[in-house]
């Protein structure tokens, strides 16, 4: 699970990149790390290049979906992505 979040800047397409840069290093080391059948759950941004990413973690997963805590406020772009059934 990576609950990393970048220091935001206020600009958004800045802010969604640095999380994005985050979000990559997280699955790159889930793909190392987790056995088969593992869950990858991680923040994101939503905004531009999320759906390339989500794109690529179907690749290594059996079941993505994203989700926003009730927690969040609602004019924030922040959602969590939830991986199910890594493939190895």
């Amino acid at each position: 699970m990576s609950d990393m979040a970048p220091n935001t800047v206020g600009h958004k397409k800045t802010d969604h990149l640095r999380q994005m840069v985050l979000l990559e290093y997280a699955l790159d080391f889930a793909l190392v790390a987790l056995k088969k059948g593992g869950v990858f759950i991680a923040k994101s941004f939503t905004g531009g290049t999320t759906n390339e990413l989500l794109k690529q973690i179907r690749e290594h997963f059996d079941k993505v979906f994203h989700i926003k805590p009730p927690s969040s406020r609602k004019d924030s772009v922040e959602m969590f992505i939830v991986a199910i059934g890594f493939k190895g």
